[in-house]
């Protein structure tokens, strides 16, 4: 192809053209913002990954054809999700931030680092706790490292799976919207109590 090729107008056809950025700005009446400010992050990347979750199960559950493609990137945002409300409740209310988050991936880690504030501000007695452990164990267990639902086989060239799963999709969404209202109430109850340890 050379500059003489026409321009497709099929976006599906496109391919990269002379002077293409990706990061621009073009409106504040359609641009995203992206913040740059950690704590702003850290409470919109949590929502943010959960809801691209549901999405993309929307999308798999009406597509029989994106089904077996877009399951990988929406389970991998919903196990994101998980790992960000978890590292965003434990970098905020973590006292003097000894359980500090910020290099793990590992759900069960992050959980029991979560369980023990919620131990100093008796949250463990809240409905739904035993039930929010199963889920973090079963997403753990499912794909320990983050990265399960992003490449093919681990690091070793090994599956991750020893068998094919079938997953359905609504009960997926359903459950994950269970799990993000438990970590939505425990940011909010502990952001709006005046907790003296």
């Amino acid at each position: 192809m050379n500059e003489d090729t026409p321009e497709i107008d099929d976006p599906e056809l496109r391919w990269p053209q002379k002077g293409d950025r990706l990061f621009f700005e073009f409106s504040w009446a359609y641009d995203a913002r992206v913040t740059g400010d950690p704590k702003e992050r850290f409470y919109r990347m949590p929502m943010g990954y959960k809801r691209a979750g549901d999405i993309l199960i929307d999308q798999a559950a009406t597509s029989v054809v994106d089904r077996m493609n877009i399951i990988y990137a929406a389970l991998f945002c919903y196990r994101q999700s998980i790992e960000l409300y978890l590292k965003q409740l434990i970098d905020e209310f973590g006292k003097e931030k000894k359980f500090s988050p910020k290099n793990t991936h590992d759900l069960n880690r992050l959980w029991e680092r979560f369980v023990c504030i919620a131990n100093e501000r008796g949250g463990c007695e809240s409905m739904g706790f035993i039930e929010a452990q199963k889920l973090i164990e079963e997403m753990h267990d499912f794909d320990q490292n983050s990265d399960g639902f992003r490449f093919p086989d681990n690091a070793h060239g090994e599956p991750f799976f020893s068998n094919d799963k079938s997953i359905d999709l609504n009960n997926v969404r359903e459950v994950m919207q269970g799990l993000g209202n438990f970590f939505e109430c425990f940011y909010l109850d502990w952001s709006n109590a005046n907790f003296t340890p």
